[in-house]
Order: structure tokens, then C-alpha cells, then sequence
């Protein structure tokens, strides 16, 4: 799955090769210009001690380039709080503290959209992601609280409604990947939200 995500990552990034004078033949359906938008929802991880999830949500902005008439595609960052996990089983037992993870972190990505019409639209992204969390460690018998920092990737899909040129909501997934193999800690997150985003 990862190498799927990874080159899907890479045929985006070759669309941006476009030319933006291309763009100006673009319909009304494709989107172009400055955006910025929230979401919120629930984060889930089911590795390892957790197997649960918590409320989730971030923040994004980039620019839109539109590529033909009815797809454009997105340069963003963005920040993403992906909540805190309870540690399940015989994790809890070894540990006996506090054995919730939390996991955060900055972004950096593509979003390509297709505008199905003048109101719906889905879409992919993906990206880098560097991830900043804590957690315990994989070993049921010995188990440590650690924290750690990594550069991982996220990968997800939507799709969307326009109520007018400038306001649009939408429905997500995203898996964001987040470990640290040399301290044993793994936490990737499934991410469902719902969203809103403006555009200038």
C-alpha cells in the first residue's frame, strides 16, 4: 500500500509540470487560487496496544492550479491533531500509568480534484507527514512510554459539495502513517471527517 500511495504521490507531483497557461481554458468547474479549510472528526488506531480512537481534526491551506476544465490540482501544508488512543489489554496491565498515545503533526502534499459538477467534486491527496507523538512501545511484556518525531506519509479521499464559488463541505478519509521502528512504536490513524474550505 505504500508504494500505491507513494506513486500516486509522484504522478500528481508530475501534473504540476503543467503549464499554467493551459489553465486559462479552463471551464467554471475547475477550481483555481488561494484556499484555505478545517476539519473535524474521529481519529482511529488499531496497532500494536490501541485499539481505539479519539475526536481528530486540522487545519490546511495552499493553491489550486486548474489543469483542464474539469480537474485542478492543489499545492498545501497543513496541521493535524489526530487525538489520543487508550491503551487496550494486557498493555494497560504491564504499563499501570497513563498508556494513552497522542498523536500531531505538520503536513505538506497534492490534492487532485475532479469537479463531477458545478457542485460536486472528489477527490485524492497525499503527502508528507512529520509526525510528532507518544505512546507505548509494541512489547506486551515490557512495554515503555516513548516519544518520538518521524517523517512518514498520509494518503487519503473525499468528496465534496460547492454551495457557492468561494464555500464548499465534504466527507474525508485519510490514513496517516506515524512510527518509529528503532523505538518500537507505531501509531497509524484512520481519519474520518467532515470538512469546510474557502476560497479566495
Amino acid at each position: 500500500m505504500k508504494n500505491t500511495m507513494l506513486a500516486l504521490a509522484f504522478a500528481a507531483a508530475g501534473l504540476v509540470a503543467v503549464p499554467v497557461a493551459f489553465a486559462q481554458d479552463a471551464g467554471q468547474n475547475a477550481q483555481q487560487g488561494w484556499y484555505v479549510g478545517a476539519n473535524a472528526g474521529y481519529g482511529q488506531i488499531q496497532k500494536g496496544p490501541y485499539d481505539n480512537g479519539d475526536f481528530a481534526g486540522g487545519v490546511k491551506g495552499g493553491y489550486r492550479f486548474a489543469i483542464n476544465p474539469e480537474t485542478s490540482l492543489g499545492v498545501e501544508v497543513g496541521y493535524v491533531y489526530l487525538g489520543r488512543a487508550d491503551a487496550r489489554g494486557l498493555y494497560t496491565q504491564a504499563y499501570g500509568g497513563d498508556a494513552k498515545s497522542k498523536l500531531q503533526g505538520a503536513t505538506a502534499g497534492l490534492d487532485l480534484r475532479y469537479n463531477f459538477s458545478p457542485r460536486w467534486y472528489g477527490e485524492v491527496r497525499g503527502g508528507a507527514f512529520f509526525a510528532k507523538g507518544e505512546g507505548l512501545t509494541n512489547d506486551k511484556f515490557n512495554p515503555q512510554s516513548v516519544r518520538f518525531n518521524s517523517t512518514n506519509y498520509y494518503a487519503g479521499a473525499g468528496v465534496g459539495y460547492n454551495i457557492t464559488p468561494q464555500w464548499s463541505v465534504g466527507l474525508n478519509y485519510d490514513y496517516y502513517q506515524a512510527s518509529d521502528s528503532d523505538k518500537n512504536i507505531h501509531l497509524p490513524t484512520n481519519l474520518y471527517t467532515v470538512s469546510a474550505e474557502y476560497r479566495f
